[in-house]
């Protein structure tokens, strides 16, 4: 007997383990709705749904292509190639599709016939085809590739001759198209390659009839350049380029209105604020006069698309800690919100090329996302995919909304996750996880969604709070509050997070002795920021940190950021970029650290966290830097985000349980 007692003792751990709904390699096994667009002719609508493959030599995530009926009905899987097929675009006559894949080994375009029947290859490109469109006769297909090394760079990489001055040969991403009824003399498809000059485009539209296409650029493909956008328009048979937009400003995202007659695109202010407003503008090709269109309750989103009487545009936009999609006349006088009422948090909303109906997804706290459509005339959403039917009974800790006082009695707002079976009266350890951004937000998504750094279910599931707050600096409460930071960063916002976590322990939830902090990027830099400033934190997990402002802003992708933030470059005041660094507080910090990064990050390079894990070491303050090889800003391959979650989780516990 009590060798069998001892047996069921050493056994009930694993077995308790097993009974777990969402550790991280849990989460990770789920699948993700990863794009989706509806038929033009409104009949059915085609997705993607993506699952990550953990084999010996795989780790990557695989979409496969679904078509279904509108209302959901008669779901057909069309693709199952090993290889991921991405982006489906319908024909414009809804019989066909195209899509990018990689099954040949190089990323290329694909068109398959949706009554049957293989994908045809359409392009041959050396390098890949990232985004595409099709024209509006289904004749062409428009289409971004990279520039790729030359034989001569490739002869000198073989000889190790291959040097090079820093930005002055940019590779670039070229427009170019495919003409479908067109082929060669060896049996391929004619390709150009429609813009020569060395900038790189972005995003592009076709017009009405196929004889030119607006498209977006900026100087390079750093993301500095990309923000700092500009706009034109290229005659595909001549190749004449008329300039649209070129201002200080960015200017993206160009869209034709359904007559041709204007043209639609994004913009912030006049010059660039990285804080600062964006809304729409409507460009008028008779007269070449701009009118910007009415200002949303954020004033930071993105166009969706026309309606089909060319007399409004769709914008979509975060709302606090949900999100709306809005109808903005192009008279520029008046605003309404197209989803009103909803309280499910709505993200990746697409309209279709028949400008009939949009697609979304609908999630909650405790709701996996699932795939809705709804027609345009009036908000009534349809369920279309039931993929997580299978989780709809796991508990999860309940997640509420509450508010506090920040710094100067202004209000913030954050989403309190509790344990799974939190009994009121009890007290556990509670997390302050912080957004990056600044201008970052938390939104009521469901907790076990697997895309992040921290798996806020797995913590919930093993007997954390978290707090998730939004403070100053953060989108989605107007830029007055996104700009609230501004040259303060680790100040009133410090406060905001303070008060929060104050607030937390009022409610009873946790105590002084159970907290924990962390966060990514900018969270990184607060969180960095926070071990300097107070020791009531018993463990931090820091990501990806900011840790000296000055080295940042030489040695990032976004230059211009922080002298937006800052009021200048660091030259022009070096001790406000060295009073915010986190790095100058090095020798206050006690708490022990966990720090993670991407080996490949250039929005935020390893050496921020490298100065910082070498100067707590040589404190003998307990730290941790996990380094994820060919990552950038945030890990992007299944098992690198498996065991950064993983990680996150296991710090904690050892530290705070």
């Amino acid at each position: 007997m009590k060798s069998i007692l001892i047996g069921l003792v050493l056994l009930l751990p694993g077995f308790l383990s097993a009974q777990k709904n969402w550790s991280p390699r849990q989460m990770l096994t789920l699948t993700n709705i990863s794009s989706a667009e509806v038929s033009p002719d409104g009949k059915k609508i085609v997705y993607t749904l993506r699952e990550a493959v953990l084999a010996a030599d795989r780790s990557e995530y695989v979409n496969q292509v679904w078509m279904s009926s509108i209302d959901g009905s008669n779901p057909v899987q069309l693709t199952r190639n090993e290889k991921s097929s991405n982006n489906p675009q319908w024909s414009p006559d809804s019989r066909s599709i195209a899509f990018v894949s990689a099954r040949d080994g190089k990323s290329n375009l694909y068109i398959l016939p949706v009554a049957g029947g293989e994908a045809e290859k359409i392009t041959d490109v050396k390098g890949s085809v990232s985004s595409f469109s099709w024209s509006n006769d289904g004749k062409m297909i428009a289409y971004l590739t990279p520039d790729i090394a030359t034989e001569a760079e490739e002869k000198n990489k073989k000889a190790k001759d291959d040097w090079y001055f820093m930005d002055e040969s940019p590779r670039q991403n070229r427009l170019a198209m495919v003409s479908l009824n067109q082929k060669d003399s060896s049996g391929k498809y004619v390709q150009k390659v429609l813009t020569k000059d060395n900038i790189n485009v972005i995003a592009f539209d076709w017009n009405q009839d196929g004889s030119a296409i607006a498209y977006s650029y900026g100087k390079t493909t750093k993301v500095n350049d990309i923000i700092y956008s500009d706009i034109a328009m290229i005659n595909i048979q001549s190749g004449d380029i008329k300039i649209i937009a070129n201002t200080p400003a960015g200017e993206s995202s160009p869209l034709f209105s359904p007559d041709g007659k204007q043209l639609c695109y994004h913009s912030t202010e006049n010059p660039h604020d990285w804080a600062g407003s964006r809304f729409a503008v409507v460009y008028s090709f008779a007269d070449s006069k701009t009118q910007r269109l009415k200002s949303t309750p954020n004033e930071d989103g993105s166009i969706l698309g026309w309606t089909a009487d060319g007399k409004n545009i769709l914008w979509s936009e975060a709302n606090r800690t949900l999100s709306s999609i809005y109808v903005l006349s192009t008279d520029g006088k008046s605003i309404s919100e197209w989803s009103r009422g909803e309280k499910n948090f709505i993200s990746m909303p697409g309209l279709n090329a028949g400008k009939t109906h949009l697609s979304f997804l609908l999630q909650n706290p405790s709701s996996l996302p699932e795939l809705y459509v709804s027609e345009l005339a009036a908000y009534r959403p349809v369920k279309v995919t039931n993929i997580q039917a299978a989780h709809a009974g796991k508990p999860l800790g309940k997640t509420e909304l509450i508010k506090w006082k920040g710094a100067d009695g202004m209000e913030i707002e954050g989403l309190l996750t509790y344990p799974v079976n939190y009994q009121s009266g009890q007290k556990v350890p509670l997390l302050l996880n912080i957004h990056g951004g600044p201008a970052g937000v938390f939104s009521q998504t469901c907790i076990a969604g697997n895309q992040g750094i921290y798996p806020i279910a797995s913590f919930s599931e093993n007997g954390f709070a978290v707090l998730r707050p939004n403070p100053r600096g953060s989108t989605a409460y107007g830029t007055a509050f996104r700009q609230a930071n501004r040259a303060d960063w680790g100040g009133k916002d410090y406060i905001d997070l303070m008060n929060g976590v104050d607030a937390v322990i009022k409610m009873g939830i946790t105590d002084e002795n159970m907290l924990g902090v962390m966060g990514w990027s900018y969270g990184g830099f607060m969180s960095s920021w926070i071990v300097g400033h107070t020791n009531r934190f018993k463990a931090a997990s820091i990501g990806a940190p900011v840790v000296d402002l000055a080295h940042q802003n030489l040695t990032d992708d976004v230059a211009g950021l922080l002298p937006s933030y800052f009021k200048g470059d660091p030259w022009n005041n070096w001790d406000l970029y060295d009073k915010y660094s986190p790095l100058h507080y090095v020798q206050h910090v006690k708490t022990p650290v966990l720090l993670q990064h991407g080996e490949a990050d250039q929005r935020v390079p390893l050496s921020n966290s490298v100065m910082f894990y070498n100067a707590l070491k040589r404190r003998n303050v307990p730290v941790r830097l996990l380094v994820l090889p060919r990552q950038p800003h945030g890990p992007g391959e299944p098992r690198m985000v498996l065991k950064t979650q993983q990680s996150n989780l296991e710090w904690m516990e050892s530290k705070l349980k």
